[in-house]
């Protein structure tokens, strides 16, 4: 299976293509799996089920945490509820109490965590399509099972990267696969053309057209915990 495990649509600040657009998109560019994980926003799962059964591709809830701007972020996959922690490294068990997944996203960015081993991350971001060159400092570290996300916020984006798993099409599968590691970083960097793209779209849908809605998201943002 082909799965992209980070991908944004326009729930998020930085997004603009709707969630049907997106897994439409996946589907076209032939993925067979991706994970819908907007800023502080849990995708819901009747959604997620909806979209999976509309266009033959599983799409996977999730949610990227962290304050968008001002803190470090990570990844949880499979839940129905945002998890609560105190402590960081408190996350990773929590998700494994509930059968979820954690991934440390982009790990050796300003807003990622470098020291994801040492917090008890299980899986970690090893190729990120925005972020190559953070993701070159990747060390192989046994134990660690390592995926791909585009980190896409545009349609256009999806398709150059994804991970490769040995794993039948639900959800329970995939999930152990990672965590046994039999999954496999397969792709290459986002094409700039494609970024630039995303930021000429983002310029006429979201602040010409919405721009009362940009404000009103900024505020959430300052406001997120």
């Amino acid at each position: 299976m082909k799965v992209d495990f980070h991908v944004h649509t326009n729930r998020s600040i930085d997004g603009v293509h709707r969630p049907r657009e997106m897994v439409k998109h996946a589907k076209n560019v032939g993925l067979d799996a991706i994970a819908i994980t907007d800023h502080n926003q849990l995708f819901p799962w009747n959604e997620a089920k909806r979209l999976s059964k509309e266009f033959g591709i599983l799409v996977i809830p999730g949610i990227e945490g962290g304050n968008f701007a001002f803190e470090k972020h990570w990844i949880a996959l499979g839940i129905k509820e945002r998890p609560v922690f105190k402590k960081i490294s408190e996350f990773s068990k929590l998700m494994e109490d509930r059968s979820g997944l954690a991934i440390a996203p982009h790990p050796y960015t300003r807003l990622g965590y470098h020291n994801y081993a040492d917090l008890g991350f299980k899986v970690v971001e090893a190729f990120n399509g925005t972020e190559p060159k953070a993701s070159k400092k990747i060390n192989h570290i046994d134990g660690i099972s390592e995926v791909t996300g585009s980190d896409s916020h545009a349609a256009p984006m999806l398709g150059f990267c994804w991970t490769f798993i040995d794993a039948c099409e639900t959800l329970e599968d995939i999930f152990e696969s990672v965590r046994r590691g039999l999954c496999i970083s397969q792709g290459k960097r986002i094409p700039l053309s494609r970024c630039l793209h995303l930021y000429g779209v983002y310029f006429t849908n979201r602040i010409l057209c919405r721009p009362f809605n940009m404000i009103y998201s900024f505020n959430e943002i300052a406001q997120s915990p």
